[in-house]
């Protein structure tokens, strides 16, 4: 049977409505596309803590000359550090609501650490939420149907995205359809949900604030798994969620570069063709001029083509094999 159940609590309701307020102002301010050097700083980050949270001992230092050099030859740990930074690099390509692709993600997060990566496991396992046991043994029947009925409840449910994607996250850990690796599974599907939705998830480090209140992570996973309702797990990760926009808002910020404001505009608007006006509307801080080098960089590069000139200019974005 499946864990759908949760108590709507008063504090899920001012989460629901700071959080929104928070991705609105994101949103405002261009925050979706980071500059490289910060991007991959979240990285690093998200990974380490993506690990950290399941007892991998690797400090941020190494887990970032990891990411940064890719070798072939890894321990456990640093195979880990690997595993996990392909399976956010595949991410996007991965459809959120697709059984077979949750699985793919599997199999990347536990390629040459398990013989089973990517396949659901075939006996009972017990139940356990860090050092706590959760008293039960998750069965291996019906595992299939489980995660396909998982996967459409979040998709076709009429509660906010960010309420359903905390019941996948829990569920996930619940079922345990995988004989090693769910929660951090859990962990990275639920961005993956919430980044089909807000691009901004496509990076954010909320690992990482789940790493800094990691003992409460596992209590309200256990008391949500023990009082069979998640509304308390949903409080707690829309906490984190919150803390993470709040960081991400209060940061210094860096201008985006021509050939990020450019790619940003493609990705949101997704134009078949736009004048030079267009895209002054989503960037009105641009002067007339830094439009048109944008745009003039962007033919340059082949990611678009111009028709006409001068204030006629209409440009056509260019398929990228």
């Amino acid at each position: 049977m499946l864990p759908l159940s949760y108590t709507l609590h008063h504090r899920i309701l001012a989460l629901l409505a700071t959080i929104s307020e928070k991705l609105g102002e994101v949103k405002a301010a261009h925050l979706e596309r980071p500059a490289p050097v910060l991007r991959q700083a979240y990285r690093v980050s998200a990974v380490h803590a993506t690990v950290a949270v399941d007892g991998n001992p690797l400090d941020p230092r190494p887990v970032a000359e990891l990411i940064a050099t890719r070798p072939h030859a890894f321990a456990p740990t640093a195979l880990e550090v690997a595993n996990t930074n392909r399976a956010l690099d595949r991410l996007p390509t991965l459809e959120p609501y697709l059984a077979l692709h949750l699985r793919q993600a599997h199999g990347e997060l536990m390629h040459n650490l398990a013989l089973d990566a990517g396949q659901y496991r075939t006996g009972p396992v017990d139940v356990f939420y860090g050092e706590y046991h959760a008293g039960r043994q998750a069965p291996a029947a019906n595992l299939a149907s489980l995660v396909e009925e998982l996967l459409d409840f979040v998709e076709n449910d009429e509660a906010p995205l960010l309420i359903t994607s905390c019941v996948l996250h829990f569920g996930l850990v619940y079922l345990r359809p995988f004989s090693a690796s769910n929660a951090r599974l859990a962990r990275l599907w639920q961005r993956r949900v919430l980044m089909h939705r807000w691009p901004v998830f496509a990076f954010l480090p909320v690992e990482a604030f789940i790493l800094r209140a990691e003992p409460a992570y596992h209590a309200a996973l256990e008391y949500a798994d023990r009082q069979g309702d998640c509304g308390g797990f949903i409080v707690y990760m829309l906490e984190r969620i919150d803390e993470a926009l709040a960081e991400l808002i209060a940061a210094p910020r860096t201008a985006l570069a021509a050939p990020d404001r450019l790619a940003l505009f493609l990705e949101e608007h997704r134009p078949a063709r736009f004048t030079r006006k267009d895209y002054r509307r989503m960037y009105p801080e641009l002067s007339t001029a830094t439009a048109s080098r944008d745009l003039a960089e962007g033919v340059s590069s082949g990611r678009l083509h111009m028709s006409a000139r001068g204030r006629n200019a209409t440009y056509q974005p260019l398929v990228r094999t």
